[in-house]
């Protein structure tokens, strides 16, 4: 397959194992995908900022350094990414939008034989993606206000909210599927079953995150918190609240591996929430809200705990020890290494191109499938 990979205006796509990995989520996801699905053997191109660095067949610079550096100035891991698309941005994103269509249009030579994926939805990438002719897909849709034909949810509860919202009752949407985002085991574990006296708290540091109800929790069970991310963490600090600026895989690897417990208490409904996987896949038990993302990540009761009142977030955090730190690297591993989400956009991205391939298009038979493994999920045993 031919897959294009569109890198965001706003970040270079970096390795999320290196120290100048940028903090937005979205560019861990390109890069993910990016690697996963080159290794498997297609021709991925990522279009993306000067200086990105992802695996693939090739890289396009469709965004120079020096207008990147221009507007955004020399990021830090810890700074906030603006992904604001007007004003002084304006002409900028206009000629991402417009070099990203010449480069697809120049490595194409027939219409709808490739796949091109949106990672970030509306602004310059809609307007880079709008009118070409191949099949457009919105490839990781963490974000209000989905426009493509074609997507590609995170989970359930994402996809069944948009339906909702966008008043599809009446379903019919064969093309709009759930893959979840990939996280790589590698950079996370040993787990270890000894474990330090404190909690844990990653990500942005904002009230709809949850991040003051990790804090009183922790409190009401006499157990010290850290918290790290990106935001002003003066409002939550206070007795047993330590902060901490957002950190590289290893140390967010040893900091999650060693606590006794992880919360994630977001308050709105969380499109993924991908700190509980991580959380997983370093042994190390997550603590949510019962909503959202949280439902199809956490195993209630055998990876950790998704509550509903106080009382039930101060239980599950006093049985936090209950969790068995392998089951939940088990978990994780089965279920979301790259190795287990490429085969899925495999799939789904076959699914597509038999439309042109295929005279019978949708109905189209298959001979030669020998599984359909692609939605298959592993428990812990």
């Amino acid at each position: 397959m031919k897959i294009f990979v569109l890198g965001l205006p706003h970040s270079q796509t970096l390795d999320p194992a290196s120290s100048s990995h940028t903090s937005c989520a979205f560019t861990s996801q390109i890069w993910y995908l990016c690697r996963m699905l080159h290794r498997r053997g297609h021709e991925v191109i990522h279009l993306g900022t000067e200086g990105s660095n992802p695996e693939c067949t090739e890289h396009v610079s469709v965004s120079t350094l020096k207008d990147y550096e221009a507007l955004y100035g020399k990021k830090r891991p810890t700074d906030y990414y603006d992904t604001s698309c007007d004003g002084s941005k304006q002409r900028y994103m206009n000629l991402y939008a417009a070099r990203v269509k010449l480069a697809v249009a120049e490595r194409t030579t027939k219409n709808w034989s490739a796949v091109v994926c949106n990672t970030f939805g509306a602004g310059a990438q809609q307007t880079a993606c709008e009118g070409i002719p191949q099949f457009v897909v919105e490839s990781g849709i963490g974000y209000n206000y989905p426009w493509s034909k074609y997507r590609v949810y995170p989970c359930y509860a994402w996809l069944h909210f948009h339906h909702g919202v966008e008043k599809k009752y009446a379903g019919d949407q064969w093309y709009h599927v759930v893959i979840p985002h990939a996280f790589d085991p590698d950079l996370f574990g040993p787990v270890v079953d000894e474990k330090q006296d404190y909690a844990l708290y990653f990500g942005r540091l904002q009230e709809d995150k949850g991040v003051r109800l990790a804090v009183d929790v922790a409190r009401k069970i006499g157990l010290p918190i850290k918290i790290v991310g990106l935001g002003n963490p003066a409002p939550f600090l206070g007795p047993g609240v330590q902060y901490l600026e957002p950190v590289g895989a290893k140390d967010r690897n040893e900091l999650m591996r060693h606590a006794r417990m992880l919360f994630c208490p977001t308050r709105y409904v969380e499109p993924f929430g991908g700190v509980a996987v991580e959380a997983a896949l370093a042994g190390c038990p997550a603590i949510s809200t019962d909503w959202g993302g949280f439902t199809e990540t956490i195993v209630h009761g055998v990876t950790g705990w998704r509550c509903r009142t106080m009382e039930q977030f101060v239980w599950a955090a006093r049985h936090a020890g209950d969790v068995k730190p392998a089951a939940c690297r088990q978990w994780a591993s089965a279920n979301f290494s790259p190795d287990v989400i490429a085969p899925r956009y495999e799939e789904y991205f076959d699914m597509l191109l038999r439309m042109e391939l295929e005279k019978d298009g949708w109905s189209s038979a298959r001979d030669d499938r020998q599984q359909l493994d692609w939605l298959r999920r592993e428990y812990p045993r």
